[in-house]
């Protein structure tokens, strides 16, 4: 029997009665096609089951306009299709079909004869399937190594620190889950597991079987889920409120002893508390009886338990009393707890969305489409493609104003080029024909065309973008410490509570509840459990903010015990960027000329030296050039022979001795000289240029008792003269790879804690040995695989402010911390004694976790020190000028 194929318009809209094609939103040929989370291409195929096989006997008229599963009516243009029990059923969508091959596959086809109501439309979280077929098409789904994926997935339902906690240790013991790693203020995971083993689709249900859902993370779900959860947060904590203060004033009555009130006024105004506080318990507190269900029956006591006993425990003493018509009630404790416990509780998730918003906006998303030149040079017109399906040696074309899709090389076309996204500097750059474009930036002007060069996943920006998911998705280890003091603590206040209400049954039973409810609420771990993330997430917020990644989650913590920081010189200290700085004309042409026939000569060439000569031509063409490795290039203009590269191979083309301007040579500068058979013409001095702000950022870091040093590969007079000019003293120049590691190695055996500061291949086996590693975006791939912090641009002075914000964000969370020892180490005793009503109990808690998030969000402000200190801009480029100029 021939395989049929079934495919969808992505142009139709989805049949649902209750979802939608965007599902999971992902833009493809500038149509959102997508279904039940799966996405769909606009000509996606999926491929049926065979109909081989044993058939049931029932035979069903086939109804092309309705679905054969659930009767709704199929989309037009296009459905879904089968063979199932001899005949091709018509379906509305994916779900549908696949049910009913399951049904058929498992013997079951007569369901539909026998059954007297319609299927209903699965959902989409029974979908969980298509996430594997459509992974790797999506991009959802990285490949690791041979064996290896991983993913990035959103989480809903998050809800605390033990939220994270639950999710990370459940899925750790499903079969094929190398590595999990979960993000409380961004509600992002990221999951690695061996594809021998398990799928994408297994580790979606097991989120999904403790009561969380889980999709491929995209920033246009993630956006609307932060926007339901601050509406839902909200709404909440707005009945709670209401409630809480009519609740209150029916109290009133009570706290003041009024003389005079009818007992049927006493009883009538707690049956209208009772009232009340329902919507709060039963819709306000909802979330925390769920999360507390969760964790009893998956063994973890989280601070959700605590909270449901001591709502439910109150609320039903309370309504025990009203109906009885004796005995103590709590309903305005009751009400003000979950109000206030709900207002701590927004503070914080606006504060973990600001933060995950700092983060978002280090990687903002790439152009969904892209207009690929198939007839270039011949003809300009396009093909508008999905960018994800560029690839190399592919030409685009960058209009005016849009957002570049790859990595590329301009061929034709000069325009300026906003590259914030990477470097972090707002002024666009000029870009003309051999230029490299990134992705990410923004084409200011005029239109370009461009190579692709990387395309996807490749670009540097999309690794940016797995770096900062890799940011978010890692904790230090105080915070994992703190996470498991935090589940500890909840079953110690459980004994606690117990105890005491043991005690004050045989000393007073009237009393007991009242006891262990003020135990309850005046010591839940909201404190303890939110002292380090609340910190971190503000921490990792404000370096964000100021362009600094932190890859890795330590990295905080490392910068904290630093007392030596290693810098490399190229790339690191200097921009890594060979330029003229000076030309001396030696004979009787003048300096124009001669720069135009060393540009000539060095056409073409690749070297950077070449690449560092002024685009000027002579009148006359070069011929017969050759390049001579290490030396330089020779070649022909207009009949006369020429040189140009290192002065003394220069020299043997006319045999002169050097001229006097080689004795002044600065160690930091490579000299290059152009000759012709006749004699010298010029001299040329390269250097390479100091990084703004070096010098002011080598004396912060004095300044705070950090040690110096420079490590470089090249000669050490060149080394020397850097150093100097930055403020180093201690320098080690004529360096290979393995004595740089060495080097680290020494002075971690000293005790010394050790960062690191690199760009080049050649560093990574260093970023990896030190203690801290921090390399910039413009840094090799592996050097930037290789580093715990990376510095989006060129603004080296950020090196000490990632060390100051480190500093301040260990003492917030020490602060933290102590403040929630002290706290319940006082409070807890007291309300066990008695000593604390509920209600009170109720204010210290609020005013216990608020307090420990403002501590936390002083470090999202930042330091006004930072924002007034005077940036010195001092280069090599001027320096070397200088010395040129006084010659």
């Amino acid at each position: 029997m021939p395989r049929r194929w079934a495919t969808i318009d992505a142009d139709q809209p989805s049949p649902c009665r209750d979802q939608s094609w965007s599902d999971l939103r992902l833009t493809l040929d500038r149509r959102p096609a997508t279904f039940s989370g799966m996405l769909l291409s606009p000509a996606v195929s999926i491929e049926p089951l065979s109909a081989e096989g044993p058939m049931s006997a029932v035979r069903t008229e086939s109804n092309d306009d309705l679905c054969y599963h659930c009767g709704t009516a199929n989309p037009a243009g296009g459905h879904w299709r089968a063979i199932l029990d001899g005949s091709e059923r018509c379906f509305c969508c994916a779900g549908c079909m696949a049910i009913a091959q399951t049904i058929r596959a498992a013997g079951l086809m007569g369901f539909y004869a026998q059954r007297n109501r319609l299927a209903e439309r699965p959902g989409s979280a029974d979908d969980y399937a298509t996430y594997d077929a459509a992974g790797d098409a999506a991009g959802w789904i990285a490949h690791v190594d041979a064996d290896l994926r991983e993913a990035s997935l959103l989480l809903e339902g998050i809800q605390c620190a033990a939220c994270v906690w639950l999710n990370e240790e459940y899925l750790k013991r499903q079969p094929g889950v190398v590595a999990v790693a979960v993000n409380f203020a961004t509600r992002r995971a990221q999951v690695r597991w061996d594809s021998r083993v398990t799928r994408l689709s297994e580790v979606l249900r097991a989120i999904a079987a403790i009561g969380y859902r889980a999709y491929p993370y995209d920033p246009a779900r993630r956006e609307a889920l932060a926007g339901r959860e601050s509406k839902a947060l909200l709404t909440r904590t707005a009945v709670a409120l209401l409630s809480m203060m009519q609740v209150m004033m029916f109290a009133v009555p009570a706290y003041i002893s009024v003389d005079g009130v009818e007992p049927q006024f006493q009883e009538l105004l707690g049956w209208a508390s009772l009232v009340l506080t329902l919507p709060v318990v039963f819709y306000s507190a909802a979330p925390f009886f769920r999360g507390a269900l969760r964790d009893v029956i998956l063994g973890h006591f989280g601070m959700n338990v605590p909270v449901a006993l001591g709502v439910g425990g109150a609320f039903v003493a309370s309504g025990w009393a009203t109906l009885n018509g004796s005995g103590a009630v709590y309903y305005d404790s009751v009400t003000m707890f979950v109000a206030l416990l709900l207002c701590a509780r927004y503070v914080e998730l606006r504060a973990q969305q600001r933060a995950g918003e700092a983060l978002e906006a280090v990687a903002p998303e790439l152009p969904a489409t892209a207009e690929r030149l198939t007839r270039y040079p011949a003809e300009l017109t396009c093909d508008v493609i999905a960018a994800a399906a560029l690839v190399a040696d592919d030409l685009v074309r960058i209009a005016s104003g849009a957002i570049v899709p790859a990595d590329g090389e301009v061929v034709e076309g000069r325009s300026s080029v906003e590259e914030a996204v990477l470097t972090g500097e707002s002024w666009p750059r000029a870009k003309e024909p051999g230029d490299r474009v990134l992705a990410g930036s923004i084409n200011r002007d005029s239109p370009l065309i461009v190579r692709v060069h990387k395309a996807g996943a490749s670009t540097a920006l999309a690794q940016i973008a797995r770096l900062a998911e890799r940011a978010v998705n890692q904790r230090p280890r105080v915070a994992q410490l703190a996470d498991r003091a935090a589940a500890g603590f909840v079953t110690s206040l459980l004994v606690i509570a117990l105890v005491t209400g043991l005690a004050w049954w045989i000393i007073d039973p009237d009393h007991a509840l009242t006891a262990v409810f003020a135990v309850l609420v005046v010591s839940c771990p909201c404190a303890l459990s939110l002292a380090t993330p609340a910190a971190l997430s503000a921490a990792v917020g404000a370096l964000g903010r100021r362009r600094i990644l932190v890859v890795r989650g330590r990295a905080l913590e490392a910068l904290t015990r630093v007392h030596h920081i290693v810098f490399d010189k190229t790339g690191t200290l200097t921009t890594g960027q060979i330029r003229l700085i000076d030309v001396v004309p030696l004979g009787r042409r003048g300096r124009d000329h001669c720069v135009a026939l060393a540009s000539t000569l060095e056409q073409g060439s690749a070297h950077p030296i070449a690449r560092a000569m002024p685009l000027r031509k002579s009148t006359a063409p070069a011929e017969a050039i050759s390049s001579h490795p290490g030396s330089g290039v020779e070649g022909i203009i207009a009949g006369r022979r020429y040189r140009f590269g290192r002065p003394q191979w220069v020299a043997e083309l006319h045999g002169t001795p050097l001229p006097d301007c080689a004795h002044n040579v600065i160690a930091a500068a490579t000299p290059a000289a152009l000759a012709d058979d006749s004699g010298w013409l010029a001299w040329f001095t390269f250097g390479d240029a100091l990084r703004p702000g070096v010098p002011t950022m080598i004396g912060e870091l004095r300044r705070r008792g950090i040690r110096v040093s420079l490590l470089s590969g090249d000669r050490t007079a060149t080394a020397e003269c850097i150093a100097r000019l930055a403020g180093i003293e201690d320098v080690h120049g004529e360096l290979r790879p393995e004595d740089k590691q060495a080097f680290i190695t020494e002075l971690q055996a000293r005790g010394s804690a050790v960062g690191m500061v690199g760009d080049g291949i050649n560093d990574a086996a260093s970023l990896a040995q030190a203690d801290v590693s921090l390399s910039f975006s413009s840094a090799a791939d592996l050097a930037r695989w290789s580093s715990d912090i990376i510095l989006l641009g060129d603004d080296v002075i950020r090196i000490a402010d990632a060390l100051d914000i480190a500093r301040r964000t260990r003492l917030v969370i020490m602060q933290n911390i102590a403040w929630a020892l002290v706290y319940n180490a006082v409070a807890i005793p007291l309300a066990a004694l008695g000593m604390l009503t509920p209600l009170i109990a109720t204010l210290g808690m609020s005013a216990s976790s608020l307090l420990v998030v403002a501590n936390a969000l002083r470090l999202a402000r930042g330091d006004p020190r930072t924002a007034t200190r005077e940036r010195q801009a001092e280069t090599l480029v001027d320096v070397l000028e200088g010395t040129a100029s006084s010659r």
